[in-house]
């Protein structure tokens, strides 16, 4: 009889151990990038091709600069909410809720990390500038939310746009900022303490 409820007991433990650990991990193919770009950057090229080379052409949504007013126009919307000037930024959403804002070139296969580190601390996690900040203000998230996913300016009502590129040139371009992810666990485990 002590056996039997050894065994369960130890059933229960692993079961629930294996149930956290699965929670705790994000699923890579619930991942959307939403970037904001200009042709005219090697750095917004690269991640062009490297965001759907690791998670898949569905996985990604490209929004030109360059000759696109409406894009400028969001693109300075979510400027007043960031302070992210430079290209590429890119927005990462899980599963449809935006979850974090990288400004600049980032090694991508972080991108579920970086998730995992917003839904631990309940905000969104933004890069910039060689920093990283954890938004927690919803209204802010929520105005976040619509310029990347949704594609608009929340501010104004809601109507159905369609978005073209034309050829053109711009000197667009942003800090790369391969060193911001190194940076994210030290400012999180700094907040912590």
């Amino acid at each position: 009889m002590k056996k039997l409820v050894l065994i369960i007991i130890g059933l229960l433990f692993i079961s629930t151990v294996s149930y956290a650990v699965a929670e705790a991990q994000v699923n890579p193919d619930k991942l959307h990038f939403y970037m904001y770009g200009a042709k005219t950057c090697p750095h917004c090229r690269k991640m062009k091709e490297e965001i759907p080379r690791v998670y898949g052409n569905d996985s990604f949504t490209y929004y030109e600069l360059v000759d696109n007013t409406e894009n400028q126009a969001l693109f300075g919307v979510q400027y007043q909410y960031t302070g992210i000037a430079g290209v590429p930024a890119i927005g990462i959403a899980y599963d449809g809720k935006l979850e974090a804002i990288v400004e600049g070139e980032f090694n991508v296969s972080m991108a579920p990390e970086i998730v995992k580190a917003a839904m631990d601390n309940g905000g969104l996690i933004l890069v910039t500038g060689g920093k990283a900040y954890i938004i927690k203000n919803e209204t802010i998230i929520q105005k976040l939310q619509v310029i990347y996913v949704e594609h608009r300016n929340p501010d104004e009502p809601v109507t159905t746009t369609t978005t073209t590129t034309t050829p053109g040139n711009s000197g667009i371009c942003g800090p790369g900022i391969l060193v911001a992810l190194a940076v994210i666990p030290l400012v999180l485990l700094k907040r912590r303490r």
